[in-house]
């Protein structure tokens, strides 16, 4: 599905009747399956998915009523309150709609009992937003990269526990010390930070932050799996780097990587996966985030060049 997105805006100080739909007179933008009649002031949406809408009102004065109120209306019979006991300056309102049956119509409606007027000094006087939120793929390639390397992690933390790494990232420092663990907030989701324990002191490191582990003193072990890319891979500029990557680079190649300001590494390809690369030799192994990497040579004659995976940064702590 295609994006869908509105937004509108209210520039004449024409007041509002009670019942009335507010009339915006300006569309900034019109992208998708949706559409918005000036006249009637109805906006019609017409393909089935979750939706965010909101909008703001800035009121000059009313009558005879003790607040503002605006609903949020559709034909379909849901209705969002956003009210103000001001009646005078901004009111604010949003709403969540989920359309299973389009097409709906929804309209922003005064229900304040009375008549809104406007001021005329100001340029805008109402606006009101819609959003399509596509909720069949992953928000982007950055995204599911980084699910990608928080599911590595769930199981390098228990194969290599206790075990040396040195941690790379976009940064200047570079820090060693024994890995240990995951730490995730009681109410986050997927992404977890990383934690180096030793008894001197610990660490904790957000992993998008990371363009590289290595594992000096152990081999790679088979057992670790990966995520597949979702079967509609958002088809955006992350999703192309990452494609690019995982098309130039072959399981078995000898390359030679730069990331970050002042790491490389070399290696011989063990795996090649969306968003990660992994080199590994007979006693040491690195992980590479691939959307870190800043360059890539491949050894023209191909094949396994036998060697030792070697890092090198210039800056450590």
């Amino acid at each position: 599905m295609n994006n869908i997105i509105l937004q509108l805006q209210k520039n004449n100080d024409d007041s509002i009747l009670n019942n009335n739909n507010v009339i915006f007179d300006e569309t900034i933008s019109m992208i998708g399956n949706i559409s918005y009649n000036n006249i009637t002031g109805t906006i019609t949406i017409s393909e089935n998915g979750l939706y965010i809408i909101d909008w703001y009102v800035a009121m000059q004065s009313i009558f005879g009523s003790p607040s503002v109120i605006f609903k949020l209306i559709s034909d379909k019979g849901h209705e969002f309150d956003s009210n103000s006991p001001n009646k005078t300056g901004n009111m604010n309102g949003i709403a969540i709609l989920d359309v299973s049956d389009a097409p709906i119509n929804i309209s922003l409606v005064n229900t304040s009992n009375t008549t809104v007027f406007f001021s005329n000094t100001i340029p805008s006087k109402a606006n009101l937003r819609v959003f399509y939120l596509n909720s069949d793929i992953a928000d982007n390639s950055s995204c599911f990269a980084l699910e990608q390397f928080a599911h590595v992690l769930e199981q390098i933390v228990n194969i290599y526990q206790g075990d040396s790494v040195s941690i790379f990232s976009n940064r200047l420092a570079t820090v060693s010390g024994p890995i240990h663990s995951l730490y995730k907030a009681p109410d986050a989701e997927s992404i977890p930070m990383l934690i180096l324990q030793s008894e001197e002191e610990s660490f904790a490191f957000n992993i998008d932050k990371i363009t590289m582990l290595y594992f000096p003193n152990s081999i790679y072990d088979d057992s670790i799996t990966y995520l597949s890319p979702p079967s509609l891979f958002p088809q955006n500029c992350d999703t192309d780097q990452l494609k690019n990557i995982y098309n130039y680079v072959t399981v078995g190649d000898s390359i030679s990587v730069t990331a970050g300001p002042n790491t490389s590494a070399s290696g011989d390809v063990h795996i090649n996966e969306y968003g990660i690369i992994v080199v590994a030799d007979a006693t040491s192994t690195i992980f590479m985030m691939t959307p870190h990497i800043f360059s890539i040579t491949v050894n023209e004659e191909g094949g396994f060049s036998g060697q030792k995976p070697i890092l090198v940064s210039t800056a450590n702590v």
